[in-house]
């Protein structure tokens, strides 16, 4: 349905709202791109963030055409280690501006 070039928006919506419902995030934001929903971009933008995935909010943002702040990075990589999702939280502190020292002093997360 994706490489279909008459698709309507409307059945883009339908597929990307049920595998969000279906937890499979990746392929509901490549509907969503499809359909060009902010809205639900946005939504899954959000999530990303509470959830601390690093690869989704990435992916997102560029879906946007957006850069993140170095805050929301960091944001990110503190709730990314509070989950034990360290490798997001080392890519998110990466990419906020953050060293490897001062990402170990600052949270509790294992090296590479």
């Amino acid at each position: 349905m994706l490489n279909r070039s008459a698709v309507s928006v409307d059945q883009l919506l339908k597929w990307g709202r049920l595998y969000e419902e279906q937890g499979q995030i990746n392929d509901a934001i490549d509907f969503y791109e499809k359909a060009n929903s902010s809205k639900s971009l946005e939504d899954l933008l959000s999530l990303s963030l509470r959830e601390g995935d690093a690869f989704n909010y990435a992916r997102i943002m560029k879906v946007l055409g957006r850069q993140a702040p170095a805050e929301e990075w960091i944001s990110l990589g503190k709730r990314a280690a509070e989950l034990g999702k360290d490798a997001f939280a080392r890519e998110a502190f990466k990419r906020g501006g953050l060293e490897t020292a001062e990402i170990a002093e600052s949270q509790e997360i294992k090296a590479p």
